[in-house]
């Protein structure tokens, strides 16, 4: 899908303020363009929450896509994403 981009899933209204919309017309994130000490930026906001600050559309709405993807994942096990081969290694059982 190299022709989609996060961008197409924001809805700008009022202007300067971009909606993302999930295709069941959920709101899932917004950005607003500001000024910030003179500097032009976004303000990211993440399923409900601050998302920190970018200097360009383009990555705002890639930080908001990103959460909105990682929120339909249950997240890595406990102990982490890789299993823990140690034991293994160290029995020379490789």
């Amino acid at each position: 899908m190299a022709d989609w981009h996060a961008m197409l899933a924001a809805v700008e209204d009022p202007p300067g303020t971009w909606t993302m919309v999930a295709p069941d017309g959920r709101e899932y994130g917004t950005v607003q363009i500001v000024r910030r000490g003179g500097e032009i930026a976004y303000r990211v906001t993440a399923l409900g929450r601050h998302a920190g600050w970018t200097s360009t559309l383009r990555s705002a709405c890639e930080r908001i896509h990103h959460a909105f993807i990682a929120s339909h994942s249950p997240g890595p096990p406990p102990g982490g994403i890789y299993p823990d081969l140690n034991g293994i290694l160290n029995a020379g059982n490789v």
